[in-house]
């Protein structure tokens, strides 16, 4: 194995404060803000660079206008479905009220704002709905079960995230079309009826640095992450080649991705139009570990083939399950074979790839899907990707091998 280093985008913002405090200005955010006026900033699940300092930031930005910040959480069924569950879940991401030095509200009861024109009923918090002002902040990206102009952003933490565990199961209840169909249809009754002052759009680079961010008042929701998806799908990073034998993942977690590990790197994504999605082949999936800020939620683990036990041990199956029967997609959380090795997972897959005698094994290792700055590839693959420009060497070669427990030493 050759660990390589791939040239990703890396362009950034050097300067969050200044640029969040000009977003805000150009739309205009003083003429919003009254004196006195409680404000819910959103705060979801995903491991969302720098979201400490962006979240200071906007805390700052409404404390300068007069306003009384307080934080929301907003994820969902994430957390086990519990407002207690949800706010560890920012406690792993260092967001506490005494680090934050504002009240943190979580509750999972929510009220029902109007219905869609085909009958469904349209959920939100109630909390957030008490308030007398919210900055929605998420991040813009793709999402890990469809593929549409709008996918994960401003109006998905509208509708899923503040709709608490009842509004994500509904969205979630048709499926992908619920989701491609109906999320920013809930999100347009949310803006209509709840107190909605504006919104905060991140987009990351390939290295998960803040790549831009864009204001937006509630009827730019749409325009906004139309916008950031579309540059978020030029610039994401990807596997170096898409036809390999065996993927290492060392870690897995909803921290990471809303799978656990992202769809858009290593397949699963069973629902597309043609020329939306591209998956990889790879033959056969192993992995290692289950990240510490997953809580114990193993959602993904489906799509693998090999799990070790050490995984296997740190799941919380009721909070698993919980998070994908909201999702629908059951099979994300099935059990793939328990190994009680690392070296135990790797010698099953090399026996069942169906390769040639001979052939040599196209191997990939990654840390997580969220780090593909940095990974092993295998001889084969070296050799058809080594002339690309955006590819160096990042040492010699090394022996895939294993310690006397049975585990990998080789790290990213």
């Amino acid at each position: 194995m050759r660990r390589i280093s791939q040239v990703l985008e890396g362009k950034k913002i050097e300067n969050i404060p200044e640029e969040i405090s000009k977003e805000f200005e150009k739309i205009g955010l003083t003429e919003r803000i009254k004196p006195g006026m409680q404000i819910g900033i959103t705060v979801g699940s995903r491991g969302i660079k720098n979201i400490v300092l962006i979240i200071n930031c906007v805390i700052e930005e409404v404390r300068r206008r007069g306003g009384i910040p307080f934080i929301l959480t907003a994820m969902g069924s994430h957390g086990g479905a519990t407002a207690e569950g949800q706010r560890r879940v920012l406690e792993n991401y260092g967001i506490t009220e005494k680090t934050m030095g504002v009240p943190i509200k979580s509750s999972m009861d929510v009220v029902e704002l109007g219905r869609l024109e085909n009958g469904l009923p349209v959920y939100f918090d109630k909390l957030a709905f008490e308030a007398d002002g919210i900055v929605v902040v998420n991040r813009i990206k793709v999402h890990t079960a469809f593929k549409s102009v709008i996918e994960s952003g401003l109006c998905k933490m509208l509708s899923v995230g503040l709709g608490n565990h009842k509004g994500a199961s509904l969205v979630h209840y048709l499926g992908v079309k619920g989701l491609r169909d109906y999320m920013v249809d809930f999100a347009k009754v949310i803006l209509e009826k709840a107190p909605v002052l504006c919104g905060l759009g991140i987009l990351e680079n390939a290295y998960d640095d803040t790549y831009r961010m864009a204001a937006a008042l509630p009827e730019d929701f749409v325009r906004v992450d139309m916008e950031l998806l579309k540059e978020c799908k030029r610039i994401m990073p990807s596997l170096p080649v898409s036809d390999l034998d065996i993927l290492i993942i060392e870690e897995i977690g909803k921290n990471i991705s809303g799978t656990g590990m992202d769809t858009n790197i290593v397949g699963g994504i069973r629902e597309y139009r043609q020329g939306e999605y591209d998956p990889p082949k790879i033959k056969k999936i192993i992995l290692l570990d289950l990240s510490k800020g997953a809580e114990g939620n193993a959602l993904g683990i489906g799509l693998a083939d090999l799990i070790t036990k050490k995984l296997y041990d740190k799941i919380d199956f009721r909070a698993t399950y919980e998070n994908t029967i909201t999702t629908t997609f059951l099979e994300r959380a099935k059990i793939p074979i328990i190994c009680n090795t690392e070296e135990e997972a790797f010698q099953i897959a090399l026996k069942t790839i169906w390769n040639l005698p001979g052939t040599k094994p196209r191997i990939i290792i990654i840390r997580n899907t969220l780090m593909l700055d940095e990974l092993y590839v295998s001889e084969s693959i070296w050799q058809e990707i080594k002339s690309r420009s955006n590819i160096r060497p990042g040492g010699d070669w090394e022996t895939l091998r294993f310690d006397h427990q049975g585990n990998l030493t080789l790290r990213v």
